[in-house]
Order: C-alpha cells, then sequence, then structure tokens
C-alpha cells in the first residue's frame, strides 16, 4: 500500500461522501442502517484508524504505548535491549509492550495493526531477523510507525532500522586474533541471510584478506545465534586433523557452545584454542573463562529505538538507519597462538 488510508479513500470505497463517513464515525444520526454498515465495513476492509484515535495517547487520555515485537525472550540480547527500551519509554512517559512474534500472522497484518492503532500504541518495534513487509504495509495503512533492529537484509531506504556497528566488529574481532599469531581462525556465524550476520562474516573476511590470509570456506558455517549450533558446529571443527587454532563465534551464546564443545574435547581455552563472541552480554563477563567478544551498545540500542519511534510518532523527521559504534573487550579466552 502507498501510504496510510485517508477518510476520503474509504468514502470512495463505500460509495458516499467523506461528510457521510465522518457521520459514521463519530456516531452521528442522519445516516441510514444499510449506508452506515457498508461504511462500517469500507473502515475495516482499508484498515482505516482516524486521526482522533491515533493521536489519543498524545492527547492525555490514555498512556502512550510502545509495542515490542520479539522472536525470544530467553535469549540475553532481547533481555538487554528491552531493559534500554523500558527506560527510554519510562523517560518519555509511556509503557511498554512486550509480544513474542510467533502471536502475529501477517494474513491478518491489517487487522492487527487497527487493533494497535485503537488501543494506544505509539508504534511498533521489531527485534526480529525476519522482517515482514505485509506488517510493515499494515502499520503504514493505519498510520503507525515501524522501527526495526537488525532486520533482515532489507534495503536500509525502505524502513527505519537500528543497529551496531556490525562489520568493522567483525573486523576487529579477527585482526586481535591475528595479532595473537592465529591463521587458520574459524567463523561460527548466524541466520546466514541476516544482514547483521552477513556484516560481521564480511568483517572477518576482510581482517584475513588485509593479513594476506586466504579465505577457507571450510571454516565458516553460518545457522544460528545458538548455543546448539555453537556446540555442534565447534564439535566438528575441533575434531578434525588440521583444527583451528582460534573461533570467532557470531554471538555470546554460540560462544557458549563453543566453550562446551572444547571442554568435552579436552581442549584447553585459551591455551589450544582461543574464542571471541560478539554482544558482551552478561554471559560473556561470567562464563569459565570470561570471554572476550566485541561490545554492542545493546541498552542505548533499545533506547535509541524507542526515541527514533517518538520522534516519527509526532511528525518529526528521523534517520532512516541508525549504526551505534562497537568495541573489544579482551579478557581470558584469547591467548597467543599454540607453537605446534
Amino acid at each position: 500500500m502507498a501510504g496510510r488510508v485517508t477518510l476520503a479513500r474509504v468514502a470512495q470505497e463505500a460509495g458516499v461522501s467523506p461528510a457521510t463517513v465522518s457521520k459514521v464515525l463519530n456516531g452521528r444520526a442522519g445516516v441510514g442502517a444499510a449506508t452506515r454498515l457498508a461504511v462500517e465495513a469500507a473502515v475495516e476492509r482499508a484498515g482505516y484508524v482516524g486521526i482522533a484515535e491515533r493521536q489519543r495517547p498524545f492527547r492525555g487520555t490514555g498512556e502512550p504505548l510502545v509495542e515490542v515485537l520479539v522472536e525470544s525472550l530467553h535469549h540475553p540480547y532481547n533481555s538487554v535491549l528491552l531493559e534500554g527500551a523500558a527506560d527510554a519509554s519510562e523517560a518519555a512517559g509511556a509503557g511498554l509492550v512486550v509480544r513474542l512474534l510467533g502471536a502475529v500472522f501477517d494474513d491478518n497484518a491489517l487487522a492487527w495493526a487497527q487493533k494497535l492503532a485503537r488501543a494506544g500504541r505509539i508504534g511498533v518495534i521489531e527485534v526480529t531477523a525476519h522482517y515482514s513487509k505485509a506488517r510493515a504495509d499494515a502499520l503504514r495503512t493505519v498510520g503507525l510507525p515501524l522501527v526495526l533492529v537488525d532486520p533482515l537484509d532489507e534495503p536500509r531506504t525502505s524502513v527505519y532500522n537500528i543497529g551496531a556497528m556490525n562489520w568493522s566488529g567483525g573486523v576487529e574481532a579477527t585482526r586481535h586474533l591475528l595479532e595473537l599469531d592465529h591463521r587458520r581462525i574459524a567463523y561460527i556465524g548466524g541466520p546466514p541471510l541476516v544482514a547483521c550476520n552477513i556484516a560481521r562474516q564480511h568483517g572477518y573476511m576482510a581482517a584475513l584478506h588485509q593479513a594476506d590470509i586466504a579465505f577457507d570456506p571450510s571454516l565458516v558455517l553460518n545457522d544460528g545465534f545458538t548455543f546448539e549450533h555453537g556446540l555442534d558446529t565447534a564439535m566438528q571443527f575441533l575434531s578434525r586433523r588440521q583444527r583451528p587454532t582460534a573461533i570467532f563465534a557470531g554471538s555470546d551464546l554460540t560462544a557458549l557452545g563453543v566453550l562446551e564443545a572444547a571442554r568435552r574435547l579436552r581442549i584447553s581455552v585459551p591455551e589450544q584454542l582461543s574464542l571471541v563472541g560478539f554482544d558482551d552480554t552478561g554471559v560473556a563477563a561470567s562464563s569459565a573463562p570470561p570471554l572476550t567478544t566485541v561490545h554492542q551498545p545493546i541498552l542505548q540500542i533499545g533506547e535509541a529505538a524507542v526515541r527514533t519511534l517518538f520522534r516519527l510518532a509526532s511528525g518529526d523527521a528521523a534517520p532512516k538507519r541508525i549504526e551505534l559504534a562497537t568495541h573489544l573487550v579482551v579478557r581470558s579466552s584469547t591467548a597467543p597462538a599454540p607453537s605446534s
């Protein structure tokens, strides 16, 4: 859909004047029962939500609410991001509603968006790799802004989105291992088509290229930012006759899986295997050994997503893409490459 549905468009669909639609929406008399039903049906089909309904939270008759969609409540990344979003929402005098993405169905996206608009939401933040054009179009139809956090490979000009400098983080992680004289470095990444994972892997490859080390595709495996993927892949890599001396994991949770694989195979970290993660969530500092990892400002990403949503809901301009800087945090999981 091209944009928010207007009262004039509803009138055209119902075959009546805009004044008649206005009467129906405001509960005024002077409209026949059949015409009223036709207008109400056209309103629902078109996904029309009146300006008064959308602006109700800003007029003091209800608490502004931010809708946040996440794929999981168990991932450490999401926990930190929600904390930042909650802080920013509280500072703006708003509430935060968190919903699992699995509860939203694209085949009923318009009804879902209408419900949100009429329930006082000022907009939606999606923390997901699976960007949905159907959901984005539905929100645009009812006049609610959408902000994505590191979405699937969607063109940045088409949607407001926020993330970290994933490419530079991948470069810095790999350079750290190269500076420790590691030359056989594996990358265990996340979903292969997710933009942040692509950027981290490209950063890894760029650092290898800059060090004149040929990229070896057999040392890269992408699947998910999960403990299980880290464990299963590291068991494969570390069981090889010529195993890597270092692993760059695409997330801290993946790195924990690598640590478990090393424990099962009696490979000492960092003496026999160096390991770098990505995120710097709470699990990084409390792992054994404490994890060297790329810090991304997850708390600040959550705050920035809420602030951007409020700017858009108020009609102000906002940048389409915001990237916050990363930096490497060196702990105890990395050491010079073993001599043999």
